[in-house]
């Protein structure tokens, strides 16, 4: 979002933009936006975007971090002019980072997944975010662990597909949730078992039940 804002050098009077704050002269209308943005930044002179366009874009692409980026820029700021070099504007790619997990944890992942009896896949966001759709879908198959979906990770594997036991948590399905009380190893991929997942923490019954967490 890019809203015009009150005039940087406070000459002229912020039509439409005016705020009665008797304490401060750097408040306006835009503040609002500050609550529901990832990223909010007011540009006060023009050379300040050569810093606050990178982190835009960093906030714009984060599969974690993502979110709503707000730039205010005073009326007088949008007129002024300021020599930005070529370099600026060549194209840049931002990479989604893999981080590789550790050998020991891999293994012992194997050794969990190896040893339980009725473990379940959770699938959240982050799996989508990922691009990992079709490991998810290749894993289940070949192992035979039911997945599960969060609101954020719905349509992770087809809906038809006969290890696809649907929504799990406070407003999921029959099949999840049962499975899910049972479940002696839970498989979180991409999702943080928030509470609307997990029942309020109430959604796996089984004293010993163990957890996997893949980001």
């Amino acid at each position: 979002l890019l809203p015009g804002d009150i005039f940087a050098n406070r000459r002229p009077h912020p039509v439409l933009q005016q705020l009665e704050q008797p304490y401060s002269q750097d408040i306006s209308v835009n503040d609002a936006f500050r609550p529901v943005s990832r990223y909010f930044d007011r540009i006060y002179r023009p050379e300040q975007l050569l810093s606050a366009l990178p982190e835009a874009m960093r906030v714009l692409t984060d599969p974690a971090e993502t979110g709503a980026v707000t730039l205010a820029l005073p009326e007088d700021v949008q007129t002024e002019a300021f020599d930005v070099a070529e370099a600026f504007f060549e194209k840049r790619v931002w990479h989604v980072r893999r981080p590789i997990p550790d050998e020991d944890a891999l293994l012992e992942a194997a050794r969990m997944i190896n040893e339980a009896k009725r473990p379940i896949i959770i699938s959240g966001g982050g799996a989508i975010y990922s691009d990992a759709s079709d490991a998810v879908n290749e894993f289940a198959e070949s192992v035979g662990v039911p997945v599960s979906e969060t609101q954020a990770g719905k349509g992770i594997i087809p809906w038809d597909a006969p290890w696809n036991i649907g929504p799990i948590g406070a407003n999921g399905g029959i099949a999840a949730n049962r499975l899910a009380a049972e479940a002696d190893l839970v498989i979180a991929v991409g999702t943080r078992l928030g509470d609307f997942a997990t029942s309020s923490k109430t959604a796996f019954q089984d004293p010993n039940v163990k957890f996997i967490g893949i980001n």
